[in-house]
């Protein structure tokens, strides 16, 4: 595997299992914090992985997997804190998908120049109560 992706895959699985939370809205109030910083941190890396993706060093079954095995951590967490059942997003299995999706555009918008850490930060407590409201939607 690339060097760089692997770097960036564990570092992410690290994250998600040293997130102590215990429950669905702390999880994604530290996720978001956590991803602002790491992507600042390691804006690099990132650019790294993307760039030999898209010049086809990266296979793309590899990058594919990579991330799949990122999402499904992240929705096997997102289900262990949802033990009531209270987002049916998540346990309609979508929850980390659309919880990524979300903070990833944030996060491309980051790099675009739309976005500074600072203003990400501060609109978090905002970013999570959409989020909750997205996770609590009935399929």
């Amino acid at each position: 595997m690339d060097e760089a992706l692997k770097k960036l895959e564990e570092d992410y699985l690290d994250a998600v299992e040293n997130n102590d939370s215990d429950s669905v809205e702390e999880f994604i109030e530290a996720f978001l914090y956590d991803s602002w910083s790491y992507n600042e941190r390691n804006l690099a890396t990132i650019k790294t992985a993307m760039s030999r993706y898209s010049q086809q060093q990266i296979d793309v079954d590899t990058f594919s997997n990579s991330f799949k095995r990122m999402v499904d951590r992240v929705q096997e967490k997102l289900q262990e804190l949802d033990g009531q059942s209270h987002y049916p997003v998540i346990q309609d299995g979508r929850g980390a998908s659309l919880l990524i999706a979300f903070v990833d555009g944030l996060v491309i918008q980051y790099f675009a120049g739309t976005y500074t850490i600072e203003q990400l930060e501060k609109d978090t407590p905002y970013l999570m109560r959409a989020i909750l409201q997205l996770l609590k939607a009935e399929s």
